[in-house]
């Protein structure tokens, strides 16, 4: 895996955000052999259920936690949800790797589309001060010494500020002054995703919303495939948005930049 030498440099010169995703939490859990589910197998045990339509269009159907979600909440209610969202994708056995640590310590400014607190706890392990803010809190200036964590879909610590269903979408947007911060920050740094697959609804929804946010065609952009390699009709997908891709979980990432950087 070759990082790419645009993301070092930003790095280098404080000119790179990351957004961390579902998959690096993951990898984490891989590492313990703990119970952590992938985005399709989260959707199906909520109760998704792929649409009946003629057998030659289910191709390429990809299971949907936001269905799955909204299935479960229809069924046993939103605290029951919040509830197993917990149980499942908390992480809370789940210790943070040595790629958590090193983002805390090499990005003052990251967000994340995960619920869980790896990043938190990864800062806290690092001694680091950290100030977590949701997605429609002010972006507070870069303070020397001081990281701060954008939960943008919200933490299982603060349930009413979640995002799971495509309504909470809708009854949770983006302040406009903060969509303002976040075009004037996409325009001004390099943006790197890790933990993410471009094949999951997860990243489709977060790269909608900056698009949407920015007001257009996002400019480049970086993302590390995690867990494996990707399908020429998702590569071809996405390189026609203007995504460069590379494929690299988020530990490989986060070692090659520190050996980069030394």
């Amino acid at each position: 895996m070759n990082l790419p030498v645009e993301v070092i440099e930003a790095v280098k010169n404080d000119r790179c955000v990351i957004f961390v995703g579902n998959r690096a939490t993951l990898e984490a859990a891989q590492e313990t052999e703990a119970d952590y589910p992938e985005q399709k197998e989260l959707a199906r045990s909520l109760g998704w259920k792929k649409p009946a339509m003629a057998a030659g269009k289910q191709k390429g159907i990809v299971p949907s936690v936001e269905e799955g979600a909204e299935a479960y909440q229809a069924a046993k209610g939103r605290d029951a949800l919040v509830s197993y969202l917990g149980a499942t994708v908390g992480a809370e056995a789940v210790k943070p790797l040595p790629a958590h640590r090193a983002i805390v310590k090499r990005f003052p400014l990251i967000f994340t589309t995960n619920y869980d607190d790896m990043l938190e706890r990864a800062a806290a392990e690092e001694g680091l001060a950290l100030d977590v803010i949701g997605r429609s809190s002010p972006i507070p200036a870069r303070a020397p010494g001081r990281v701060t964590l954008v939960h943008l879909r919200g933490a299982l610590s603060r349930p009413d500020t979640m995002l799971v269903t495509r309504a909470d979408a809708a009854r949770l947007p983006i302040a406009a002054d903060t969509r303002k911060q976040l075009r004037t920050l996409l325009r001004q740094q390099v943006v790197l995703f890790v933990g993410y697959r471009p094949d999951e609804e997860e990243f489709e929804r977060l790269f909608a919303e900056l698009s949407d946010a920015y007001g257009g065609e996002l400019p480049r952009c970086h993302l590390a495939v995690a867990q494996g390699t990707i399908d020429d009709y998702q590569w071809q997908k996405w390189v026609w948005r203007g995504l460069l891709m590379f494929t690299a979980d988020p530990s490989e990432v986060m070692t090659e930049l520190e050996a980069s950087l030394r």
